[in-house]
Parts: structure tokens; sequence; C-alpha cells
């Protein structure tokens, strides 16, 4: 009995913790799963900050079907490299 409640307790706290990300920039807070800022970024010339970015997070969200529990900042880090195709350099 004691062992099914630990993993009670311990599937509670890996679903609460999924997909979401806590950032601090100085007084304002934001709860999201990706968080693509567009001055952390230097675009190439040719390319659509709003498009690429957009598509980006997109497909990152898509990579993992939404039911499973994804690993904490792994959309994050798809995003990301997907705009490093794209020819994107992180500041």
């Amino acid at each position: 009995m004691a062992a099914s409640t630990l993993w009670l307790w311990l599937l509670v706290t890996m679903i609460a913790g999924c997909g979401f990300v806590i950032r601090d920039k100085g007084s304002d807070i934001s709860f999201s799963g990706i968080s693509l800022v567009y001055t952390d970024w230097i675009a190439p010339a040719e390319r659509n900050w709003l498009k690429d970015s957009y598509e980006c997070s997109r497909d990152a969200q898509e990579a993992v079907p939404f039911y499973l529990c994804r690993i904490f900042g792994q959309n994050q880090r798809l995003a990301e490299r997907c705009l490093v195709t794209r020819g994107y350099v992180k500041r």
C-alpha cells in the first residue's frame, strides 16, 4: 500500500511540472512552453523572424504528442535547433 502511494505522489509531481517554463526577467514573470525572444537572436537579413519563430515553435510542439510528458526544456531545444538550421545565431 505504501509503495502505491509513493508512486502516485511521484506521478502527480511529474505531471505538474510538464510543459511549463518559468522565466523571471526583472519585474515580469512569464509562464510558457517555449520562449523565443527576437532580442536573443541575430537574424540573417533575408529571413522573416515572425514566420520562422512561429514555424519553429509549432514544429517543436508537434514533435511530441501532447498527452505524453515531455522532457523539461525539450521543446525549447527543438525550436532553437530549428532556428539555427535556418541561419539564426543565438547571442
